[in-house]
């Protein structure tokens, strides 16, 4: 009986007593979880193979194990190394050519099959994977609840779950779902996820696992009972999923709302005017395009969007916005945005639509001013005897203190530009104080917009309010181009 079990275990091990090589591994594998094999070289020198892919699935190298051992009077040396490989679907171990001996041996390959996993079946532990619904479209929220049970009498020491992968799914955690209660005589742990099918079909998940290590008791030799940890490996039941097609050129669906906004119709040359578009509702909001504009002859600034979503009332919420700043030398257009997307209650395609705004720019002309000679009016010698006789003493006394007031007045703005001129420090330019008082690059951008193309340089330096750049640094430059162009 003890032969018969020994050859048995040398079958499974694929083991060859007769071979300077050996290959350990088993003959099946389980989807997306770790496969281990090992390969067992003696000689008095061995060289391995670089093993680094098996059809197209990276090996992980996992450490080396170095003997002696003595066989007819000879020493030999014993080496084994173990490898890792993590596969989707069925491979095989190809042959390799190990040096031993100074002699090529070749191994012989292997088909590795893959091992169906069913739901465990357990008295203490149930993972079950629960969906909020199995058939929907592309894009569309999906709710998958992640229950794991077990008795509350039994000892877990330890227990591992790792992040899942859904083949074929967005998903993210849903936020503050963990729940963890008891009923009746276990203890029950809940776990959310959300996601959304990226394309159409047949959907598969496969089980999900948790790993449990529990204190497993047992009678000793003596009659005494020892704790040691045992490993368990609970699978969870498998999901399909029918997902259907949207309707072509759709990429959103659900219910949503579309407005643009701007802060002013009518503005100057050389000032900007802020659009903001917000986008609100419930579906697949991080499936919403970059929304950029056209509008010719005009400068655009725009950051990136900000989206923020949360499950809620058995749906995804969310809010898109994003802000522009134009500028253009002249009146121009901003165009209506449209948003398109599949309302899955009415079974049609929705187009929702803002308003455009017609922004007027006033050029900055500046007119000429045509100073005109009063008429003379011509008086006869009547009226200007009377006019000659109105002049009184007030009004030589008048003009006497205006001449002294002139007078003074002129020395002031004499003396005062000598002393401005004494002064080693100028004063700041008006718009030298206007960015020395901006606290980001966002309020150094909105100060200097006005000035857009009067310079070159400075130009370069707007533009650069949207790079990476440090805001110290570029304010300091600023200043200092502002000194040197003196605007």
């Amino acid at each position: 009986m003890k032969n018969i079990r020994l050859i048995l275990i040398l079958i499974f091990l694929n083991i060859s007593l007769f071979a300077n090589i050996t290959l350990h591994s088993p003959n099946t594998f389980t989807k997306g979880e770790s496969f281990i094999f090992e390969y067992t070289a003696v000689g008095s020198s061995v060289k391995f193979p670089k093993i680094k892919e098996i059809d197209g699935f990276i090996v992980e190298s996992l450490g080396t194990s170095r003997s002696l051992q003595v066989l007819n009077g000879n020493y030999s040396e014993k080496i084994s190394k173990k490898y890792r490989i993590v596969a989707n679907n069925e491979f095989t171990i190809p042959s390799f050519t190990f040096i031993v001996n100074d002699e090529e041996v070749k191994t012989n390959p292997k088909k590795i099959t893959e091992q169906k996993i069913s739901k465990t079946k357990s008295d203490n532990f149930e993972l079950t994977l629960s969906p909020s619904k199995t058939s929907l479209y592309v894009g569309e929220e999906l709710l998958i609840k992640l229950i794991f049970k077990y008795k509350k009498d039994i000892q877990i020491t330890n227990l591992g779950f790792e992040q899942p992968h859904f083949e074929n799914f967005w998903h993210k955690k849903v936020d503050n779902s963990n729940k963890r209660y008891e009923q009746n005589d276990y203890i029950i742990q809940e776990l959310d996820f959300l996601l959304f099918p990226q394309k159409s079909g047949k959907l598969k998940i496969s089980p999900l696992r948790v790993d449990v290590q529990i204190m497993d008791s047992s009678s000793s030799a003596f009659g005494f009972f020892t704790a040691s940890p045992k490993l368990l490996k609970i699978y969870s039941n498998k999901l399909e999923f029918d997902i259907k097609e949207l309707p072509q050129g759709i990429s959103l669906i659900g219910d949503f709302n579309i407005k643009g906004k701007v802060d002013k119709t009518k503005i100057k040359q050389g000032e900007s005017v802020s659009f903001k578009i917000d986008i609100e509702g419930r579906g697949n909001f991080d499936d919403i395009e970059d929304i950029k504009l056209n509008i010719p002859k005009a400068t655009i600034y725009d950051n990136k969007p900000e989206v923020n979503t949360k499950y809620s009332n058995n749906s995804y919420e969310g809010k898109y916005s994003k802000a522009y700043s134009i500028v253009s030398s002249s009146s121009f257009l901003i165009p209506s945005i449209t948003l398109k997307y599949f309302d899955k209650k009415e079974k049609r395609i929705v187009e929702k639509t803002t308003e455009s705004f017609k922004i007027e720019v006033e050029n900055q002309v500046l007119k000429e001013l045509i100073l005109e000679k009063p008429k003379e009016k011509i008086l006869d010698r009547k009226e200007l005897s009377v006019k000659v006789q109105q002049s009184t003493l007030t009004q030589k006394i008048v003009y006497f203190f205006f001449g002294v007031l002139t007078t003074i007045l002129i020395i002031g703005l004499v003396s005062y530009a000598k002393l401005q001129k004494s002064k080693k420090k100028k004063d700041d330019l008006p718009l030298i104080k206007i960015v020395k008082k901006t606290k980001d690059k966002n309020s150094l951008m909105k100060a200097l917009l006005p000035y857009l193309k009067i310079d070159e340089s400075l130009d370069e330096l707007i533009y650069k309010c949207e790079s990476e750049i440090d805001f110290k640094v570029l304010k300091k430059q600023t200043i200092d181009l502002l000194k040197q162009i003196k605007i």
